[in-house]
């Protein structure tokens, strides 16, 4: 039990130390990315981090077993470079006996990935999208941000607010209507405050801009049409509503992807048992090319083991496009590619530990008595 506690620690934070690097560098790229568009007034920058969080599961999915796999390389790594394990070995600690070891730090990081990707990542998927959508139909007016220049999402329409006040009231608002054709005018508003007006008996909202002037004309012309308003209303369309779609499959609850027959949904429940069935497997060969020398350093086969895991993901990511697309069946499916992998990792336990040499021996040896 000593050395399970032992092994299972030096495993379990490696992961998380692992883990959380790797989530620092995979959130900051998506991150800047809802930055920008928050930057260019498409959502409002107080939901950043509610996204990211409804987020975090699906992240959590795909990095933890890297972190995981990542994690025994460097820990046994580590144990062989300075011949911890040699004297492991030495007091009876078989390669089999290692690799049941590690299964259950394996097995409870399998639960807390299986978790994410059944449950947490579906939950999480819609709630981001949700708040998404709703960003999306605000109106134009409700993006509207002091102090910077903001172009509509039709683009036909810039304005700009130099304040805003405690009771949502815009001050020295400017907004300019650009024509799409050559010869249509362009209508420029200038107003000291603007604020929202709702009419009750016609349900309609409106823009009341308040003590300014309005232009029109056609750029280069002297034929200008200048208007002096005390008030001004525009009228502000309805958001268009938008229903975040109950058929997407990847927000679906994954017990309702059970009883569908839909490739995407059978794609779908295919991939997220798949990731626990990921960390198993990427047990086995991490255990296996974990192996090194002092002499060839603690980080030698770092590379290759990641280049495999790379390898299987790509392949996971092919087969559930081919499930979608209907050019695999789902019985197939992803679960090809796991046993592909998981044979990968036999031979390799096998090479390692000498039992695939003893076992072509004896088959030889077989042969030839018969």
């Amino acid at each position: 039990m000593i050395i399970l506690r032992y092994l299972s620690r030096e495993v379990l934070q490696t992961t998380i130390a692992v883990t959380l690097v790797l989530m620092v560098v995979i959130m900051s790229g998506r991150f800047v990315k809802y930055l920008a568009e928050a930057a260019a007034g498409k959502f409002d920058p107080a939901v950043l981090l509610a996204i990211m969080y409804y987020r975090l599961p699906g992240f959590l999915e795909l990095i933890v077993p890297l972190g995981f796999m990542v994690a025994i390389l460097m820990a046994y790594g580590r144990l062989y470079a300075e011949q911890e394990m040699t004297v492991l070995s030495s007091c009876g600690m078989s390669q089999k006996r290692l690799l049941a070891y590690t299964l259950v730090p394996a097995v409870f990081v399998s639960i807390v990935v299986g978790a994410c990707s059944l449950w947490l990542t579906p939950l999480g998927l819609e709630k981001a999208e949700q708040i998404i959508e709703q960003q999306k139909n605000r109106s134009e007016l409700e993006v509207l941000k002091p102090g910077r220049f903001q172009v509509s999402r039709s683009g036909k329409l810039v304005s700009y607010v130099e304040n805003q006040g405690k009771d949502k009231q815009l001050e020295s608002v400017f907004v300019a209507t650009m024509g799409v054709a050559a010869n249509e005018d362009v209508i420029t508003v200038r107003a000291e405050s603007a604020e929202r007006v709702d009419h009750p008996e016609y349900q309609q909202r409106y823009l009341q801009l308040n003590d300014g002037v309005r232009y029109q004309g056609r750029p280069g012309d002297i034929n200008y049409r200048i208007t002096y308003f005390d008030n001004f209303a525009q009228e502000l369309p309805e958001a268009e509503t938008i229903e975040l779609g109950s058929d997407k499959i990847n927000t679906r609850p994954t017990a309702d992807l059970f009883g569908m027959e839909q490739p995407e949904a059978q794609a779908a429940l295919q991939w997220r048992l798949s990731t626990p069935i990921l960390i198993i497997i990427i047990t086995l060969l991490g255990v296996t090319m974990s192996y090194t020398t002092p002499r060839r350093g603690r980080y030698v086969m770092l590379f290759p083991a990641i280049l495999l895991y790379l390898i299987y993901l790509v392949l996971l990511n092919a087969a559930r496009g081919a499930i979608e697309e209907e050019s695999v069946s789902p019985t197939v499916g992803l679960w090809a590619v796991h046993g592909l992998f998981f044979v990968i990792g036999l031979l390799l336990f096998g090479l390692r530990t000498g039992a695939l040499r003893r076992w072509l021996i004896a088959s030889v040896k077989k042969k030839e008595s018969a």
